[in-house]
């Protein structure tokens, strides 16, 4: 499998995830709703495969294993990203955030404070510490991805 098949396989997940699943999340009620859904937000996304998940892609910082590619679209200027964890709840935490900054532009993705709108759903009060340095350090690999302008 390639880097192009997993983004076609990934993309569509990622928008219901935008346009269904995340209001489904901010009306859960308790933590115990919002964790089923996480949980099946994680099972949502296709796997990477074993031979691509390179040591170089781990995101340092994140209690479990998890692996992010990037592609930049040099022609359109919009980064598309693919992710997995060895951990669900990580995969699902993940796929929000990658719902929320997919197809940016260098200039959007640059001017977009992701944390921000990660603490809007209200998730990182039922997080463990390490789980919420996890997310910032995914956020801030995420950034390094835009080139500096």
């Amino acid at each position: 499998m390639k880097l192009e098949q997993l983004l076609a396989d990934t993309t569509p997940v990622l928008l219901e995830i935008q346009q269904h699943d995340l209001a489904l999340l901010t009306e859960a009620k308790d933590w115990q709703s919002k964790y089923r859904i996480l949980m099946q937000l994680g099972k949502k996304l296709p796997p990477i495969p074993e031979k691509m998940k390179q040591a170089q892609l781990l995101v340092k910082g994140c209690e479990s294993r998890a692996w992010l590619l990037h592609y930049h679209d040099t022609a359109s200027d919009k980064h598309y990203f693919v992710l997995d964890s060895d951990a669900r709840i990580v995969k699902g935490l993940m796929a929000i955030m990658l719902c929320l900054v997919n197809g940016m532009t260098s200039t959007e993705l640059a001017k977009f404070d992701l944390c921000h709108k990660f603490d809007q759903l209200n998730l990182k009060p039922y997080l463990s510490q390490s789980r919420g340095n996890g997310l910032t350090a995914m956020a801030q690999r995420i950034k390094a991805c835009c080139p500096a302008k």
